[in-house]
């Protein structure tokens, strides 16, 4: 299930490209460990998407405010439900634990939005950015 990068997910905004790299790699470091480890290193992967998903998402924004993307409502939008699920689930680990519930829905989560959102969502922005300059 591991994430492969190639064009189909460039965006062709070297930035945000770069960006989703280090994602995918964090997500596919979480998808070949045992479960044991995945027990171990789950706060330290929620901490990780906590942080670096929240830059990456000011970034992508700040982009779009700079190009005055019409639809950055929208896409700031899809940002704030991933926000919103990804709290619930850290919330949920904190309360729990590293269940074999919250690990799985962890890794859904990250692989299932991040593909959908780059290939629809942020394709978009990049195609409107890249036709502007």
């Amino acid at each position: 299930m591991e994430i492969y990068w190639d064009e189909s997910l460039s965006t062709g905004v070297d930035t945000i490209d770069k960006q989703h790299k280090e994602i995918i790699a964090r997500i596919n470091a979480l998808l070949s460990m045992s479960d044991e480890e995945k027990e171990g290193e789950l706060d330290k992967i929620l901490r990780f998407f906590g942080g670096y998903v929240i830059d990456h998402f000011n970034t992508e924004e700040a982009i779009m405010i700079k190009h005055k993307y019409p639809q950055y409502d929208e896409h700031k939008g899809e940002h704030m439900k991933f926000l919103k699920s990804y709290s619930s689930l850290k919330r949920l680990f904190e309360k729990e634990g590293a269940t074999e519930l919250i690990i799985t829905a962890t890794q859904n989560q990250a692989v299932d939005w991040l593909i959908k959102h780059i290939m629809n969502t942020d394709q978009k922005m990049a195609d409107f950015i890249r036709n502007k300059i």
